[in-house]
C-alpha cells in the first residue's frame, strides 16, 4: 500500500518514505507510527492505539509515545508549531494534517496531487537504501563491531534480507528497545534461513551489545560466543566473525582472550577499524593506557571511525591529566548526542570530579527507554548516594537490577545490619566476583568491605584492581564508601601506585610523537 500526505509518499510494503526529491530514512519505530497515522488519517491514533499497533504492548507512556513523534517530525523537518504533516489532537492524541490517500502499491500511477520533482527517483528508492546501508557500514564503525557483512552472502530482496537490514538499521540506533527488536528480527530471519551468515553474524554481535550495554544476562552471553564460534568453522577467515567472537568473549570478562580474538580481525583485515578500536578499549579497561591510544590512531589511519572512539580517548587523556580530555569529552557529545555509552562515561567524569548534580544533568540527556537502561539508573544511584539522599539511591540501584546489585550490597552493609559479605552475596556469586578480571569489579569488593568495616580486605581488593588495570584513583577519592579509607596511610599506598602507573603511562604517551599530534587533532 503507497499512502500520499501532499508531497510525502509512503510505500508501506517497501517501507520507504520519499519527502519530495528526498529520500527519509526512519527507523522502525517511527515508520509504523507514521504509517498508523496515515492508515487513520484524518482521524486521530489514541496512545492506546499506537501502544498495540507500534509498540505492539498494552501500554506505553504517553511520554514514551511523544518522544516518538517528535523523532518523526525531526525527521519529516515538521514543525510542531506550525505543523505540515503530524499534528497534535489535544486529549485524543495525533493525527495527519489534512487526509492522506492511498492506492495499490502494485500500481505504477500515484493517487493525484501528489506530483514528485523526478518520478524515476521513487522507482530507485530501495536501491538507494540499500546502498546508503552499506555504505554506512564501510564508514562508521562502533568500538564494538557492527553487525556488518558483504550484503552479496543474502539473496537480494529476500523476506531474510529484508529482516536482516532492518534489524541492521534497528542495532545502529544503539538504544534499548531497538536491539531487543532487533534480536526478534533477527531469529525471525533465521528461521527462515537457519544457516543464513549474515543474520547469525548480527544476532551474535546485538545479543553482546544486549549483555554490554542494555543489561542482558548469562544465556545471552553463551550464544553470542556458541553462534560466533560456528561462524569462525565455516569461514575461518572471516574477520568480522572473529571480532563478533572477540564481543561475545568481553562480555563475559574473558579479556585476554577477547584481545587475542580482536588482534587476529584486524590482522586478517587491516582496515578493520572497529576491531582496531575495541582492542583499544580492552587495552584501556587493562590500564595499558599507551597501547590503547596507539591503536585509535591506527583506526583513524585506516581511514574508518568509531561511534566510541572520542569517549574512549577523552578517559585515557583525564586519567593521565591531560589538558585535552575536556576536548574529547565534548566532541564525544557533540557527535553523539544521547548516546547512553557516551552520556553515562561523560557522567561517570563528573561524579569522580565531585560534581553530582552536573553528572545527573548529562544522564538527564537520555531519552525514551535509554532513561531505564541499567547503567543510567546505576549511575544516577551513585550520584544521589554522593548527595547524601540514601533513601533515592537505593530505588535506583534496585531499579538497574544486575548493574546495581554490587551499590546495593554496599549500600546494605553501610546500614549496620550484614555483618560478612557472604550475607550479601549468594557463595557462588561471590566467588565469581573474587575471581573476575575486571578490574570494577574488585572496586566494588572493596567498597563493600569499607562499608563492613574491614580495611585489610578493602587494601586487598584495590591492590588486586590495580594488578588488574585500574588507573582510576579520583573515583576511588570520591567513592561515598571508600573517602575514609583513602585517607589513611593504607589507601595513601594505593593512591601512590596509581600515580606511578599513571606517570608510567604518561611518559609513554608524551614520548611518541604520533601520539601527540592524534591528541591534538581536535581543536575545539
Amino acid at each position: 500500500m503507497r499512502y500520499v500526505l501532499k508531497d510525502l509518499l509512503v510505500d508501506t510494503e517497501a517501507r520507504t518514505v520519499q519527502l519530495g526529491d528526498r529520500v527519509v530514512r526512519l527507523p522502525d519505530l517511527s515508520f509504523d507510527a507514521l504509517v498508523k497515522l496515515l492508515e487513520a488519517s484524518p482521524e486521530p491514533v489514541d496512545i492506546a492505539d499506537f501502544a498495540r499497533s507500534v509498540w505492539r504492548a498494552d501500554h506505553v507512556s504517553d511520554e514514551t509515545v511523544a518522544q516518538r513523534i517528535a523523532l518523526l517530525r525531526k525527521a519529516l523537518c515538521d514543525d510542531p508549531k506550525n505543523p505540515a504533516y503530524v499534528r497534535t489532537v489535544r486529549g485524543q492524541g495525533y493525527a495527519t494534517v489534512g487526509s492522506a490517500e492511498k492506492t495499490d502499491a502494485t500500481t505504477d500511477q500515484a493517487p493525484a496531487g501528489f506530483m514528485p520533482r523526478h518520478r524515476a527517483a521513487f522507482a530507485l528508492v530501495g536501491l538507494v537504501l540499500a546502498l546508503f546501508a552499506i555504505i554506512s557500514t564501510v564508514a562508521t564503525h562502533d568500538p564494538e563491531p557492527k553487525a556488518t557483512e558483504p550484503v552479496a552472502t543474502i539473496e537480494p530482496k529476500s523476506a531474510t534480507a529484508i529482516l536482516v537490514q532492518r534489524a541492521r538499521q534497528q542495532l545502529s540506533l544503539h538504544q534499548a528497545r531497538e536491539t531487543d527488536r532487533a534480536i526478534v528480527m533477527l531469529r525471525e530471519a533465521l528461521a527462515q534461513e537457519p544457516d543464513n551468515f549474515g543474520a547469525r553474524l548480527s544476532l551474535s554481535f546485538a545479543l553482546s551489545t544486549k549483555t554490554t550495554k542494555f543489561g542482558g544476562g548469562e544465556r545471552e552471553e553463551q550464544e553470542s560466543e556458541t553462534i560466533a564460534r560456528s561462524l569462525i568453522a565455516e569461514r575461518p577467515d572471516s574477520s568480522n566473525a572473529w571480532s563478533a567472537l572477540a564481543y561475545a568473549l568481553g562480555s563475559q570478562g574473558r579479556l585476554d582472550e577477547s584481545l587475542s580474538a580482536y588482534q587476529y580481525a584486524y590482522q586478517i583485515d587491516p582496515n578493520n577499524t572497529a576491531a582496531i578500536s575495541s582492542a583499544a578499549h580492552t587495552q584501556l579497561i587493562q590500564g595499558n593506557l599507551h597501547q590503547a591510544l596507539l591503536l585509535e590512531a591506527r583506526a583513524k589511519q585506516a581511514g574508518g571511525t568509531s561511534r566510541y572512539s572520542e569517549i574512549q580517548v577523552a578517559q585515557m587523556l583525564e586519567l593521565i591529566n591531560h589538558p585535552a580530555a575536556t576536548d574529547w569529552y565534548t566532541k564525544a557529545l557533540s557527535l553523539n548526542p544521547g548516546q547512553i555509552v557516551v552520556l553515562s562515561e561523560v557522567a561517570r567524569s563528573h561524579l569522580r570530579h565531585g560534581t553530582p548534580e552536573t553528572a545527573l544533568e548529562i544522564l538527564d540527556q537520555a531519552t525514551g527507554d535509554d532513561r531505564f537502561a541499567p547503567q543510567i539508573l546505576q549511575l544516577r544511584g551513585r550520584a544521589a548516594l554522593m548527595l547524601g539522599n540514601m533513601q533515592e539511591a537505593k530505588k535506583l540501584f534496585e531499579a538497574a537490577g544486575a548493574s546495581g546489585h554490587k551499590d546495593l550490597a554496599a549500600l546494605t552493609a553501610l546500614s549496620g545490619k550484614t555483618p560478612e559479605p557472604k550475607d550479601l552475596f549468594h557463595p557462588a556469586t561471590l566467588a565469581d566476583l573474587e575471581a573476575d578480571t575486571w578490574a570494577g569489579s574488585h572496586v566494588h569488593l572493596a567498597e563493600i568491605a569499607a562499608a563492613l568495616g574491614h580495611p585489610a580486605e578493602v587494601g586487598r581488593h584495590l591492590a588486586q584492581a590495580i594488578n588488574l588495570g585500574w588507573r582510576d584513583i579520583r573515583w576511588l577519592r570520591q567513592s561515598p564508601f571508600l573517602s575514609q579509607f583513602m585517607t589513611s596511610n593504607e589507601g595513601r599506598e594505593i593512591e601512590s601506585r596509581i600515580d606511578r602507573e599513571i606517570d608510567l603511562q604518561r611518559r609513554l604517551i608524551e614520548g611518541t610523537d604520533d601520539l601527540t599530534s592524534f591528541i591534538n587533532s581536535y581543536n575545539g
